[in-house]
């Protein structure tokens, strides 16, 4: 195939926010590990679908543990990443990075805030509907749970780190003028609160964890709790 031609995204330009959902929109999910553990829990999709009734509005899951907002590593045969957001025409992007990312440790945050940056003007510029720029929402990295095992690590410095990187996605969303959802304060309360593991690992979330994680989008998404 040959490359799709970019557009070119006027200095300046913001999204619409608060974020809301438009009849017919195709959304696009782009991420590393959340999202793409999101496939065998579709809890997400379900509860925003349950809210969107009528809506017509479709979820296309494109992402891939390993993923970057910069690189997606795939067998040869996969489309390019702009080409294949050109393929589904989608018109929302979700993008849930920053988990991998915060190993680089705190200090090293706002390289991924810059990294942000560059990804909603690539995403922009790729006009995957062939009509308009897509609507971007930036997701923070959930936190990491404590489940008091020996064999596994308690999360302190996991948490610290990703902290900082929820406060790097919170700013890029900012100065790119994309809508930010902060995951990691409440699935900190949530794991604080709850005494049954929620995450297989401290990292990745099990069924009942992405089921609460959906509300959370959802509500924040929505406006409303579900």
């Amino acid at each position: 195939d040959s490359a799709p031609a970019h557009a070119v995204v006027p200095e300046g330009y913001k999204d619409e926010l608060p974020f809301s959902f438009k009849k017919g929109d195709t959304v696009a999910i782009l991420g590393s590990g959340l999202a793409d553990r999101m496939q065998h829990d579709a809890w997400m999709e379900t509860v925003l679908q349950s809210a969107l009734q009528g809506q017509n509005v479709s979820f296309r899951n494109m992402s891939l543990s390993g993923d970057r907002p910069n690189k997606y590593p795939r067998s040869r045969g996969f489309k390019p990443m702009d080409q294949y957001l050109q393929h589904v025409k989608a018109d929302v992007v979700f993008a849930m990075f920053g988990y991998n990312e915060s190993f680089d440790g705190s200090k090293n945050a706002d390289n991924h805030k810059n990294l942000l940056i560059d990804f909603v003007g690539k995403i922009r510029s790729y006009k995957p509907n062939g009509k308009s720029f897509p609507r971007i929402v930036l997701f923070s990295p959930i936190a990491f749970q404590n489940l008091q095992n020996r064999n596994l690590p308690n999360g302190k410095t996991h948490n610290r780190n990703l902290a900082a990187y929820a406060n790097a996605t919170k700013n890029a969303a900012q100065e790119a003028g994309v809508q930010y959802v902060d995951l990691f304060n409440p699935t900190l309360k949530l794991f604080e609160q709850n005494k049954i593991p929620l995450t297989i690992n401290g990292a990745h979330l099990n069924e009942e964890g992405n089921r609460l994680l959906a509300d959370i989008i959802a509500q924040e998404l929505l406006g409303k709790k579900i």
